[in-house]
């Protein structure tokens, strides 16, 4: 302020600035905060469709009978989930992505599709060459 009580320009258009600066830094940080929630939504997918791969296929390469139990977290990151197996690999569909894990060989399942409930137990057991997955 100069000694009449007004405004240099300068100063207003420093403050404009500043402004300016400030409101994209906050745009900037929302974007990132935003961006590394969905990678943490998509890594406990990946995870879990991992998980049920690795363990259909180790069943799957061991002798009739063999089973393994695994439970699956009633939800990924506070969201819900739907999870989904057919002979081509294993689904999850959370928040709106979708995540995907191979199976080794084709056709190893008893059934085409199994649709799996969040936060229940399965049973993956092997029966007849193929891998046949019940619910506790």
């Amino acid at each position: 302020m100069d000694s009449k009580g007004i405004f240099n320009i300068e100063i207003l258009i420093s403050l404009m600035f500043l402004i300016i600066i400030f409101s994209l830094l906050l745009s900037l940080s929302i974007t990132e905060f935003t961006a590394i929630d969905e990678t943490q939504n998509r890594k406990e997918s990946r995870i879990i469709t991992n998980d049920i791969s690795e363990i259909i296929n180790k069943v799957y390469q061991n002798e009739n009978g063999y089973s393994i139990q695994y439970k699956l977290p009633s939800k990924i990151n506070k969201e819900t989930y739907i999870l989904k197996i057919n002979n081509t690999g294993v689904y999850i569909n959370s928040h709106y992505q979708l995540t995907y894990s191979n199976l080794l060989p084709n056709h190893i399942l008893k059934q085409n599709n199994y649709y799996l409930d969040a936060g229940n137990v399965y049973t993956f057991t092997k029966n007849n060459n193929t891998v046949d997955i019940t619910k506790n």
